[in-house]
């Protein structure tokens, strides 16, 4: 502990008191000054420290709840995410895919049928007799229903999983854009810089800020890319190759109805509907009854409508649920893609934060004298070739 800064710390335990906050300017300036610093400027930062300690001893100060206290904020906000399990994920994408949803209710109202079709058969055989073939026709229905909605919660809860991955990666962008926000405002928050050593420093403290929230950020997706790969080998354990997962993927696309040709399908559906519904209305109005056909009735053209709502329906299902899904697989092939894709070299990382900060300043006038800002861009762009300070993303 620095002798200046020891009574702060005695005087003020508690490391969330407003003194500290003095203190560690005042280590910071130090920093800029050097251990052979001019006199002058030694004196005035410690003149700058008394008189921050006794502003901040002067203001009411309420410590912060034990149980806050040194508790790291999350990189991505809500992430990495847990979910509750396989049957809870299920039913969470059931609420984000329409189609999903609608398989699941249809799948389930035919296994409900099923189930009190072959309690009826099983009441209905004579124990003293072998299996009737209704009741093993029921017995087989049962089980294949059975088995059909096991399989459509295994590829729900999986587009779940891979779901809550995408979401963690839109998520990412925005915290690296806040991390780099936070890393300027508290290298901002310390005195101005002067000299061209003191800009150095500032920039390197900015640079050492940014590169590890954006490290955080890299490990919370790592995280959440794991979660969805042992989602992913636990739902389907065959999906261990590249043969494996493509097979899982077409389950999830094609066997879902979601395919390239949806749209068409869907699209044709409505048009074939809503000429069978403009030639039943026809009919229905004229009266006119072709030969051999019985007449066009009021519940025919009930059902032509209906028929066409059906088809309407799925198309808007359709319109929102294979987006999604095909958002969720995107981040599903990326987390099992065995040849990653390489990280953002230093200069760019660089580069992409040097636009940031550009774009963040724009309505901000500069800080630094013509002098000092020369020297600054000198030392960026030799960091840009050079790389000084910077560790590999």
């Amino acid at each position: 502990m620095h002798p200046a800064t020891a009574g702060v710390a005695e005087a003020h335990p508690r490391p969330g008191h407003p003194a500290h906050q003095a203190a560690r300017a005042y280590l910071n300036r130090l920093s800029f000054i050097g251990a052979d610093g001019k006199q002058r400027l030694l004196d005035d930062a410690a003149a700058a420290l008394a008189e921050a300690v006794t502003a901040a001893e002067q203001q009411p100060h309420q410590a912060p709840e034990p149980s806050a206290q040194d508790v790291e904020a999350p990189a991505i906000p809500g992430y990495p995410k847990h979910l509750e399990g396989d049957l809870q994920a299920a039913a969470q994408w059931r609420l984000i895919s329409p189609v999903a949803r609608r398989a699941a209710e249809q799948t389930m109202d035919r296994l409900a049928r099923a189930t009190t079709a072959l309690a009826a058969a099983t009441a209905a055989a004579d124990t003293n007799q072998p299996v009737s073939p209704q009741q093993d026709a029921a017995r087989l229905a049962h089980h294949s229903l059975r088995q059909e909605l096991e399989e459509l919660t295994a590829r729900h809860a999986l587009l779940m999983h891979a779901s809550v991955l995408a979401d963690a990666e839109a998520a990412a962008e925005p915290a690296q854009h806040a991390a780099v926000v936070a890393a300027a405002q508290a290298t901002e928050g310390q005195p101005r810089p002067r000299t061209a050593a003191e800009i150095v420093a500032t920039e390197d403290a900015f640079m050492a800020l940014v590169n590890g929230a954006e490290d955080r950020i890299a490990e919370a997706l790592a995280e959440q890319r794991r979660l969805t790969r042992e989602a992913l080998h636990r739902i389907f354990p065959y999906a261990v190759t590249s043969t494996g997962r493509h097979t899982v993927r077409r389950n999830l696309l094609d066997n879902s109805g979601l395919g390239i040709d949806a749209y068409t399908q869907a699209s044709r559906a409505i048009g074939e509907n809503a000429a069978k519904l403009q030639s039943v209305e026809a009919a229905y109005r004229s009266g006119a009854v072709s030969f051999g056909h019985p007449p066009v009735t009021h519940d025919d053209v009930e059902q032509a409508r209906a028929a066409l709502q059906r088809a309407e329906t799925r198309f808007a299902d359709l319109a929102i649920s294979r987006p999604n899904t095909l958002r969720a697989l995107k981040a599903l092939d990326g987390a099992t893609h065995l040849q990653p894709s390489a990280p953002e070299t230093p200069a760019a990382r660089a580069a992409r934060i040097a636009a940031q900060s550009r774009e963040r300043s724009k309505a901000t006038a500069p800080r630094t004298d013509p002098a000092a800002e020369q020297a600054r861009q000198a030392h960026h762009s030799s960091a840009q070739a050079h790389q000084p300070g910077l560790r590999p993303a």
